[in-house]
Order: C-alpha cells, then sequence, then structure tokens
C-alpha cells in the first residue's frame, strides 16, 4: 500500500503539474482525479486547491504550507473523508487510507541565499476506500470547491471552477474499461460505468431543467403559443422548434459550430420582439410559413442553450460521456418535456382567462400578453447589445 502512494503521488506531482490546467471562457479545470478500480477496492488520486480546505491557514495567507498541512493532518484527512463520496450500486465505500501531501515540495537543493519557492496552490490527496462487493456502477459525489464557487451564482463568462475525473476499471493489472468526466459546482455528481439509459435520463433531467430555468426561452413559448390557442398549431410548433434547436445544439456542443454568445443572445432577444410584434400587428401568418420561422428562430435557440451548457461546464460533461449523442438526445428530450409543462400550464391559464373575459374573447388577454413578452424580449436585446 505504501508504495502505491509513493508511485500516486509522484505520477501526479510529474503528470498534472508537468501539463497546464485547461483553461476557456467559462471553464478551469482546477482540479483532476483519478479513480482506479479494482474489484472491490478503489485507489484514489486527487489534486485539490488549497482554498477547498477550512481551519487550516494558520497564518491567513491563502495557502498550505507542510507545516500547516502536517499539523492540521487529522481535520485535512476529515474534510477528505466527508466532501469526497464513493458510492457503488448505491452503497457508499469505506475510506481504509488518506494521505495529503504539498503538489510541490521544496528544491532541498537551492542554495540558501535563492528567494523562497512559492508555497504549493494545491495538496494531493491519495487514498484507498472499499466497499462489500465490486460495483458495476460508480458514483462521485465531490463538495470539495473554493468558498468562492459555492452557492455562488457567477456572472456569465466568469470561469467556472471544474474537476475532471477519470475512473478506471482493472483486473489483473490490465484496463477492462475507461471514463473521464467533468464535475462542477453546479453538477458535483457523476456516474461512470452507467448503462446508456441512465445517461439519457440524466441529461434529460438537465433539459427540463434548464427550459424552465432559461427565462427568455419562457418569454419567446409564452410569445409564440399565446398568439394562436389551437392545439394542432401548438404541436407543429413546438416539434418543429425542438428539430431546429435540437440540430444546432447538437453541432455546437460537439463543437462543429461556434457562434459567440454576444451575437446569439441578442438574436433570442429579437427572436422575442419579432414574434410578439408579429402578434401585436396582428399579422396572420400561415401555419406553413410560421413553421418555417420557428424552424429559423429555433436554430438560434438552440445555440443559445449550447452556449449556457458551456458556461455551466455541462457541454464539456456531454463530449466526454462515453455516449455523447444519446446524451445530446436525452438532453433535447428533457427540453421537449418542459415545452410540454409550459404549454399544458399555459392552456390552463387560458381556460382561466376565458371565463374572465368571456365577452372580450382571447383577443383582450393576449394583446395584454404580447406587450409584455415584447417590452420584455426589447428590455433584455438593449441589455444585451449595450
Amino acid at each position: 500500500m505504501r508504495g502505491f502512494f509513493y508511485q500516486c503521488v509522484r505520477a501526479l506531482r510529474w503528470g498534472i503539474w508537468a501539463v497546464p490546467l485547461a483553461v476557456s471562457a467559462h471553464v478551469v479545470e482546477t482540479g483532476h482525479a483519478t479513480l482506479s478500480l479494482a474489484g472491490e477496492q478503489v485507489f484514489v488520486a486527487i489534486s485539490i486547491p488549497a482554498a477547498a480546505f477550512v481551519g487550516a491557514d494558520d497564518n491567513g495567507d491563502g495557502l498550505l504550507d507542510p507545516a500547516e498541512i502536517q499539523a492540521h493532518q487529522a481535520a485535512l484527512v476529515a474534510q477528505v473523508r466527508s466532501g469526497v463520496g464513493l458510492e457503488g450500486d448505491g452503497q457508499q465505500a469505506v475510506w481504509t487510507q488518506v494521505v495529503l501531501t504539498p503538489a510541490q515540495a521544496p528544491d532541498a537543493a537551492a542554495p540558501a541565499a535563492a528567494p523562497p519557492l512559492p508555497q504549493p496552490q494545491q495538496l494531493l490527496v491519495v487514498g484507498a476506500a472499499a466497499w462489500d462487493r465490486a460495483p458495476a456502477v460508480v458514483t462521485l459525489d465531490y463538495g470539495l470547491w473554493s468558498p468562492a464557487s459555492v452557492g455562488a451564482s457567477p456572472l456569465p463568462g466568469a470561469p467556472l471552477e471544474t474537476l475532471k475525473v477519470k475512473v478506471v476499471r482493472t483486473e489483473n493489472g490490465k484496463t477492462l474499461a475507461e471514463e473521464v468526466g467533468l464535475l462542477s459546482p453546479r453538477q458535483s455528481r457523476l456516474e461512470f460505468f452507467a448503462p446508456v439509459q441512465r445517461h439519457v435520463a440524466n441529461f434529460a433531467r438537465h433539459g427540463f431543467d434548464h427550459i424552465l430555468g432559461g427565462a427568455d426561452h419562457l418569454v419567446f413559448l409564452v410569445a409564440l403559443l399565446a398568439s394562436g390557442i389551437s392545439v394542432r398549431r401548438w404541436l407543429a410548433l413546438l416539434t418543429a422548434f425542438t428539430l431546429a434547436h435540437g440540430l444546432t445544439f447538437g453541432l455546437a456542443t460537439m463543437g462543429w459550430v461556434n457562434v459567440p454568445a454576444s451575437l446569439v443572445e441578442p438574436a433570442i432577444a429579437a427572436s422575442i420582439v419579432a414574434v410578439s410584434a408579429l402578434h401585436l400587428l396582428r399579422r396572420q401568418v400561415p401555419l406553413k410559413w410560421e413553421l418555417l420561422l420557428v424552424l429559423g428562430l429555433g436554430l438560434v435557440h438552440g445555440l443559445g442553450f449550447a452556449s449556457a451548457m458551456r458556461e455551466e461546464g455541462a457541454s464539456q460533461l456531454i463530449a466526454l460521456s462515453p455516449y455523447p449523442v444519446w446524451s445530446i438526445v436525452g438532453f433535447n428530450l428533457g427540453i421537449e418535456a418542459g415545452q410540454c409543462a409550459v404549454a399544458l400550464a399555459l392552456y390552463a391559464l387560458v381556460l382561466v382567462l376565458r371565463r374572465i373575459f368571456v365577452r372580450q374573447g382571447d383577443a383582450a388577454w393576449q394583446r395584454g400578453a404580447g406587450a409584455l413578452s415584447m417590452a420584455m424580449g426589447a428590455y433584455w436585446l438593449v441589455e444585451r447589445v449595450v
């Protein structure tokens, strides 16, 4: 066991620090983890930012030096045990050993007159855990994030702290399977070696939550659907919208199409203004032309979905998935389910409004909905352009 720890520390020291951490406009890999499964045992090696640990920075410099690590070893180990959850087929693994060490040791060969080397920004955590039986599906639940990342709502474009994880299943020293994933404070729990249907279900939840949490997409849907109450029309428009945004979302997620968010976000706001204006001007557009319009606008909204997912780190999660196509399918199924939920809620509201505006008919409240959605779209358009 001791030889294993020394090998992991050496591999992390020269492997992780020899390669710069990957940085993009929205996602910053601040740590790496390797999980090696061997039967009912799992060996873990993680590089963790020192800022994620609390109660050990005695001198208040924001760093952890070797003396501080040694003095607070027990407390730091306890934080690792509680902050890194390993679940196999629903059963929690029991940690058997955890060791912490600085990511970079001071250079003993450096001359005494040389300025001191900067203290390590990260700690290397090497440990072992075990289950009662070898699991088929392994879940990593990670909570050791920097305080600034926990519970925060970063501005659009702000870097997102992530942990890149590689899980390897071995037997008799041979690699049987390998998966890579990306964790973040917004997605801190991830399954490995799960069947394809689990991937579809997980990303369907992503899609459902995303559409219900996207105010601009919801306003667009309400403006579109409220302008004409017909089940046939609604089904046709929602299907066209899903097909269009599913296409561009998939292409953008896989990296085959790349349009800056500075262009996509104003275009989404402009789509709300356009749909609302057509209604307020009482332009009667035949369904076939309306479908073409929705198809075009859906392509823009798909790029918006991809941009938002990229900021959340979820698009990288799809790209790293063993089933990227099925993950995209699951996300779009979740979007469609969310749209259907919006349509059902709107139809229930329509029934209520028809009772209230029994004499005026649908036109009274429809004009109000069109004016409100146009005002919101215009506000977002000015905000995103300026």
